[in-house]
């Protein structure tokens, strides 16, 4: 498997391991629901009609939620996904 594919799948799988963390704020796996369900909606900024420039604002969001979500979870948080 190539290094950026093997990257993506480590995020994926700290991200569900913080979001089922007991000591994640509700906030934090809030927004985790929240942008999960802005990438499936049909409600966009910029529609989906528009082929590229649509899917830009939801990739662009879940790529910010996989690699800056960790910096909302608590440092012991952060330690135990180690």
């Amino acid at each position: 498997m190539s290094r950026k594919r093997w990257l993506i799948w480590q995020r994926l799988r700290r991200l569900y391991q913080g979001f089922r963390h007991p000591a994640t704020p509700w906030w934090a796996r809030g927004l985790v629901i929240l942008i999960l369900l802005y990438g499936i909606s049909p409600v966009d900024f910029i529609p989906d009609v528009m082929p590229l420039l649509g899917w830009l604002d939801d990739v662009t969001l879940l790529l910010v939620l996989l690699w800056g979500w960790e910096r909302c979870l608590p440092p012991a948080v952060r330690r135990a996904l180690e």
